[in-house]
């Protein structure tokens, strides 16, 4: 039974929909994004006075986390993975909603992301990891139970 929810969990069943390749797309290009802000971040450090550089530099390094986050995310939901698609969600709506309540400049970027999370959420999407969701389900059952067992046997 374990065997069969790990071939679940780590090999899609069937083809992957189309709500889903755009969405690989999507992410990837805002991966791509935070990594050019920046290191415009960084270009612009060294032309603006000495007392903003650190703040220009702060910016820079949050982006570049950004875009490593969501880079490995983006992978891991090229693979096929649920965890791939569960990250970019939570990374999405932690950054997009925040930049919702920041005005029309940022809210452009957070309407953006939040397209992303919508695509990670289609009903094609959602039939898609229907079948790891059940399996990781299924093992994290299996897993309670056999605590709980180990747990009556003492």
């Amino acid at each position: 039974m374990g065997s069969d929810n790990q071939t679940r969990l780590q090999s899609p069943p069937h083809p992957v929909p189309h709500s889903l390749v755009v969405a690989r797309w999507w992410w990837a290009a805002i991966a791509l994004a935070a990594l050019g802000f920046a290191a415009s971040f960084f270009y612009n450090s060294t032309q603006r006075p000495a007392a903003e550089a650190p703040g220009l530099w702060a910016a820079g390094i949050a982006l570049i986390g950004i875009g490593l986050l969501v880079g490995f995310a983006v992978v891991q939901l090229w693979r096929g993975k649920l965890a791939g698609r569960l990250s970019l969600t939570w990374c999405g709506l932690i950054i997009g909603l925040p930049l919702l309540t920041r005005g029309f400049r940022l809210g452009i970027f957070a309407a953006l992301v939040l397209v992303g999370v919508a695509l990670l959420w289609t009903p094609a999407s959602i039939r898609f990891f229907a079948p790891q969701a059940k399996a990781a389900r299924d093992l994290r059952k299996a897993e309670r139970a056999a605590r709980r067992q180990q747990g009556s046997a003492k």
